[in-house]
């Protein structure tokens, strides 16, 4: 999953994290001062283990429904109505979430398509 951006600011908070393995205090910083609410909501999301990958997709469990990020994208209404794909530094905090969690090994894991999964949801 691409989650690298070309905004130094975007990206340097990724590199901490992959660096060290861990969420600090400096991170979340960068991540909210970046990212407002929508990083506070990712650090929640990922420190209530909402992240989950299949072996099709990840999936962030939102509030109302999953949401599938495919591409550095996601599947909510925020990115498709609020978020300009372009602009690196903007993401919706599914997003972020999963990037935070790739890079701090909080990802849940299932041997599973989600596809099939879907099916029962």
């Amino acid at each position: 999953m691409p989650t690298e951006t070309d905004s130094d600011r975007g990206t340097a908070w990724r590199r901490t994290l992959a660096r060290t393995g861990e969420l600090t205090a400096e991170v979340v910083d960068a991540l909210v001062g970046l990212h407002g609410g929508r990083g506070v909501r990712a650090v929640e999301a990922v420190s209530e283990g909402r992240v989950k990958r299949y072996r099709d997709f990840t999936v962030v469990v939102g509030y109302a429904e999953e949401y599938v990020i495919e591409d550095g994208g996601c599947t909510c209404k925020d990115s498709s109505y609020n978020l300009d794909p372009t602009e690196d530094d903007e993401r919706c905090w599914h997003v972020l979430a999963a990037a935070v969690a790739e890079r701090i090994g909080e990802v849940d894991h299932h041997d599973m398509w989600y596809s099939d999964v879907r099916e029962f949801i």
